[in-house]
């Protein structure tokens, strides 16, 4: 049996561990991905990805080629409830959120795209800035103690290997192997229903004309569930449930059953019909207790499994492996303690939980079965996905200031600690930057027009913790190499005044802020004792 060692094993390369790997990567931390199947998804699965997924993915040099590859989806905004494809319509809703609605709170727009096309632009991506992928390999074991992680590994001629990693990230899905041998207990509603993915081969362009649907839900005699058809009109996936205490099971999806179904869909017997998969999953409310467990974390539908209502999962997922990039990036480096780690848990457990919630509140929305009380408890996309407030983790809170609550409406926030940091469109040599183009690396701090005196102190901090800081300072116009804020945004967005400065991690949160001036002489020393503390050193 060979061994070979690695900084980080993910196990898992479906969106979440492909997401991992990718930004992991970017971190130049090396990392090795193991997933059982030979290669990325066959099945459509995920199709939509919020701005925020959007904005997180443009970090790593991922958005602008999945915004390519979603092109031939942009009119795929309406969701209808029709008694097939060419019969009735019942209903017909625009779904606008994600669009130039949004300009104000972002750059970025909602992609829909499917999770088998997204797949491949994250796996090229990996493997571009070197991590290693090994698809047709499997965990067979794993032990953990206080120095690392070993993992026995088979390939698909049945060779194992021997891996040895510093940390492992569970992205193993719903039925996540690792997460079971763990022993880790999940709390939740549990499983709500039990369904099949049906992918398929079909001509739409007869029966849909100049329609275009993000979802439709079909309901006639024969079958009830919900059609997506993609941009070439050529291929789908009809979702249908099942009922195991009715003695229904997946053998009853035979190829023959599997394309009556779908042509009870599109409502004609003329469309020739192609079963190319099935998958089953359950749509289940359920949240992992810990998503730290020594030296594994866990992340994606292994920690949180979300009604697809709302389309929450695959985004809350590659969030998590954002958050978590950086943090393991930094521990792998010696640059912060162990600790930090910790704060995966207290970050992401809660927004979990939240989430898969407001996955089952969407559900009971859509489905009409909601009580005022779910009505009032629903929030909309953007709040979910973009206005969330860390309750604590890695970042310093400010002493008599209220905390926002978990999660409000995204333009409300102002740079407070835990949250995402603002979009502002500034201005460098008279060309228009984002604010949000200024992080993704490492630590940023930034500084009001008066604030010129924090650059000696971002470079003291940097130099004494060893760790990458890049300052800039923000004024009404560039002057002395200042970034320009034409529109006077900057200091409101983030809370400050023009002497303040605010510190943004390399994940695009708002890590510490000091709205008002501090001496000169003190600047150091404060930037550093608050670094200290995110670090955990």
């Amino acid at each position: 049996m060979s061994k070979s060692g690695t900084h980080v094993l993910i196990v898992g390369g479906s969106l979440v561990g492909l997401s991992t790997a990718v930004f992991l990567a970017h971190h130049n931390v090396p990392c090795t991905l193991v997933e059982r199947h030979p290669s990325t998804s066959i099945h459509p699965r995920a199709v939509g990805y919020y701005p925020r997924t959007a904005e997180i993915l443009g970090t790593v040099g991922v958005e602008a080629a999945a915004k390519a590859a979603a092109s031939g989806f942009e009119k795929h905004k309406t969701r209808a409830g029709v008694v097939s494809l060419a019969g009735e319509v019942l209903f017909s809703k625009e779904e606008l959120e994600g669009g130039d609605e949004l300009a104000d709170l972002t750059p970025s727009k909602l992609l829909l795209l499917p999770q088998d096309r997204l797949e491949p632009i994250l796996r090229a991506r990996a493997e571009k800035l070197g991590a290693d992928l090994r698809f047709s390999t499997e965990l067979v074991s794993f032990t953990q103690d206080g120095s690392g992680v070993t993992a026995v590994v088979k390939d698909a001629e049945g060779t194992e290997t021997t891996l040895t990693a510093d940390y492992l990230v569970a992205a193993d899905g719903p039925r996540s192997t690792v997460r079971e041998s763990l022993g880790l207990v999940r709390e939740g509603r549990g499983v709500l229903s039990r369904h099949v993915s049906i992918a398929f081969g079909a001509d739409f362009g007869a029966v849909l004309g100049d329609r275009r649907y993000s979802v439709v839900h079909v309901k006639n005699d024969t079958v009830m569930g919900i059609l997506v058809h993609d941009d070439t009109l050529t291929e789908g996936t009809l979702i249908v449930g099942y009922d195991p205490e009715k003695g229904e099971g997946l053998d009853d999806f035979t190829d023959a059953r599997c394309a009556e179904l779908v042509s009870a869909a599109i409502g004609s017997d003329e469309v020739e019909v192609t079963v190319r998969s099935r998958f089953p999953w359950d749509m289940a409310e359920l949240v992992t207790g810990n998503f730290v467990q020594g030296r594994v974390l866990i992340a994606g539908d292994a920690a949180h499994q979300i009604p697809p209502t709302g389309g929450y999962g695959a985004n809350t997922g590659i969030a998590d492996a954002f958050n978590l990039a950086w943090k393991l990036a930094l521990v792998t480096k010696g640059a912060a303690g162990t600790g930090l780690l910790d704060t995966y848990q207290e970050e992401r457990h809660p927004v979990g939980s939240y989430t898969a919630r407001q996955g089952s509140l969407q559900l009971a929305l859509r489905s009409g079965t909601a009580t005022e009380e779910e009505k009032a408890a629903t929030d909309d996309a953007m709040t979910v996905t973009m206005g969330q407030a860390y309750p604590s983790g890695a970042f310093i809170t400010e002493a008599g200031v209220e905390r926002p609550p978990l999660t409000s409406d995204p333009r409300t926030l102002q740079g407070e600690p835990g949250t995402r940091a603002p979009y502002v469109v500034l201005e460098r040599d008279g060309a228009p930057l984002s604010t949000l183009e200024l992080f993704g690396t490492g630590f940023v701090l930034l500084a009001g027009a008066d604030g010129g005196s924090w650059a000696e102190a971002a470079g003291s901090a940097a130099t004494a913790l060893g760790v990458d800081l890049a300052f800039h300072r923000i004024a009404p116009a560039a002057d002395g190499g200042a970034l320009a804020d034409p529109e006077g945004r900057w200091a409101t967005a983030y809370g400050v005044a023009a002497a303040g400065a605010v510190l943004v991690r390399p994940d695009g949160i708002v890590a510490w802020r000091t709205p008002a001036a501090v001496p000169a002489g003190e600047q150091g020393a404060a930037l550093t004792a608050a670094l200290r503390r995110i670090l955990a050193r």
